[in-house]
Parts: C-alpha cells; structure tokens; sequence
C-alpha cells in the first residue's frame, strides 16, 4: 500500500472529489495533517473571496470618484464630521451598481436619529452596499452577517488628517493613490474569511463525523472517530471547490442558486455516506477472500491428515505382511528340524 502520508495536498484534493476507495487510506492520517489540509483549503478559499471583494471595492471606489466629480458641489472632512453638498440637492441619495450588484447611499445631512436609524436598518438588510453617513462610513456585502463600520476619527488616528476639501478627496480615491489601502483592505478581508470560514468548516466537520458514526453503526462498521474526523474533512472538499466557483460566477454575473446551502451540506453527506458504504464493500470482500482462504486452508489440513493416515496405514499394513512373512518362516523352520531325527533312523 502506497504511503498516504506523503501525498501532496493537490493529489489528496483529487482522491477527496474523484476515488472514493482512498478514503480508508486518508482516514488513517493524523488529525494534525487532516487539520492542515482544511486549512490550505480555506486559505485558498480566503483569498478568491478577498481577492474579488478588493478588485470590487477597487471598482467601487473609481465608480465614486467618478460621480463625485460630475455629481457632487462640494465635499469637507473637518473635525472628525463629514458634509457633502449634492448638485441636486438631496439629502439622501442611492447610485446603483447593476454590473457590481453594489449600492452606494450617501446620507451625510441626516440631523434626525430616527430617520439615521432607519437608514442604518435598510442597510443592514440590503446586500452589497456602501452607507456614507456624517461621521462614519458602513461597508456590507452578502458573507458578511454585519457591516464594518470605519469611522471618520480613525482616519484621523491612522493618518492624522483633519481636514479634507472636493480635490483632496478625488486625488486620495485615485487609484494610483489607493495602493496601500487596497492591500490593507485584502488583508484584513483575508484574515477575517479565514476565520469566519474556518471556525463554521470546523462545525461543518464535527457535524459530519457525527453523521458518519451514525452510518457506520447502522452498516456495523466499527470505526474509530478519528477516522470519522479525517473522513468528514476530505468529504467537505468538493463542496467548497463549488462554493468558490459559485462566489465567483455570483460576484460577476449576480447569478445565484437557491438553497445553495442545502446542496453544500448534502454534497459532503453523500460522500462521507459513500465512502463509508465503500469501506464496508471492501471490508466484505475482504472478509469472504479471508474465509475462502481459511475453507482452502482447512482443505489442505484434511487432505494432509488423509495422506498421513493412508501412509500411517500402508505402513501398518507393510510391517503386519512383514510380521506375517518372519512369522511364517519361523514355522517354516522349526518344521524342518523337526523332520530331521527320523532320517536318521534309517
């Protein structure tokens, strides 16, 4: 048997999606590497999605640079507070995104905490958005379960800036400029997919091995759970292959699938299930060759036994006949000395 132990992480990605006869080898690797594995899987995860969130906040950022210089008077950032002055003169204004799926609302002149509070509520429940409001700007798209919010003064922190005019701001959001806030943003986004991703992995895993030890007392295969473990982590693989190409077809196209969810977690059920099902087929097999092997063994042992005794036998039976013959020729014998005196009588 090959040594699984020294398998590459793509050749174990390939016998988690394609050969489910590898997964009685892969369910005997320690938790250690079994874990590692979850992890290269999540980082990679990690970085499509932070990845296509930076090139599209990157795209956002252009979008709104682009507005402010056609639709917008004048913009101040001064003690921690921002104003904007819309050409039309609205207080709260939506731009709509169809290609990015993406809506930036600038409400910066919202006085009343009620209608700030209901803003923020609509918000939250919208998808992919931007909310610019007077003293921080809100940032949410749909993995995320609440917006980040940056506030104003943090900037001020960070950078020490207190004061920012129409112009300054158009050449901060200038690409050439944003290269640096860019690659914070993928690293903080990266870090927190990770996380968020890996700790609902970790559940997803746990669940399915639970799952797993169910199967395997019903097909009455004593296994242990870290085997189980190890099996529920490889059996997650071709589900989350899926769920980054459907981030990514999602991200550009707005297509979506319902109950994406469900198919995620039946995929990962139907593999475990399968390779359980499998390992017990091959235990079966396993155990008929093993009686055929002792049927045939005990064959030889009987026809082993047959042969000694027949040679016990036919020796029993020679050294009888040669009893026989000794015996016979005693007789023989002591006929003839008897016969001698009377010869002599003559």
């Amino acid at each position: 048997m090959k040594d699984e132990s020294k398998l590459s992480f793509w050749k174990k990605l390939k016998y988690s999606v394609f050969d489910f006869e590898k997964y009685q080898n892969l369910a005997i690797e320690k938790i250690g590497k079994t874990i590692w594995y979850l992890c290269a899987l999540m980082i990679i995860f990690a970085i499509v999605v932070a990845g296509i969130n930076t090139f599209k906040f990157a795209k956002i950022v252009e979008e709104v640079r682009t507005y402010i210089e056609n639709n917008i008077d004048d913009i101040k950032l001064q003690n921690n507070e921002l104003a904007i002055k819309m050409k039309n003169g609205e207080t709260i204004t939506k731009i709509e995104n169809s290609n990015l799926g993406f809506t930036t609302t600038i409400a910066t002149d919202i006085q009343n905490e009620e209608e700030k509070s209901k803003v923020i509520k609509e918000f939250e429940s919208s998808g992919n958005g931007v909310l610019i409001l007077k003293d921080s700007i809100n940032i949410k798209n749909e993995i995320m379960s609440k917006p980040y919010s940056y506030e104003y003064k943090n900037i001020h922190d960070l950078y020490s800036i207190s004061y920012m005019d129409k112009n300054q701001i158009l050449d901060a959001l200038s690409i050439n400029k944003l290269g640096n806030f860019l690659a914070a943003f993928f690293l903080i986004m990266f870090i927190y997919m990770f996380v968020i991703y890996l700790s609902s992995a970790l559940i997803d895993v746990l669940l399915l091995s639970i799952f797993g030890y169910f199967v395997s007392k019903i097909t009455r295969i004593n296994a242990k759970f870290r085997a189980l473990y190890n099996m529920a982590v490889y059996s997650l693989t071709l589900p989350i292959i899926l769920n980054i190409l459907y981030f990514i077809i999602n991200s550009f196209t707005g297509f979506t699938i319902r109950y994406f969810d469900v198919m995620y977690t039946t995929v990962a059920t139907i593999y475990i299930a399968t390779a359980i099902l499998i390992i017990r087929s091959d235990l079966i097999k396993k155990q008929i060759e093993l009686t055929k092997i002792i049927e045939e063994q005990d064959k030889v042992r009987e026809e082993l036994k047959r042969r000694e005794e027949e040679k016990k036998e036919k020796q029993e039976e020679e050294k009888r006949k040669e009893e026989q013959k000794k015996k016979e020729k005693k007789e023989e014998d002591e006929g003839e000395v008897n016969q001698e005196p009377e010869g002599n009588n003559v």
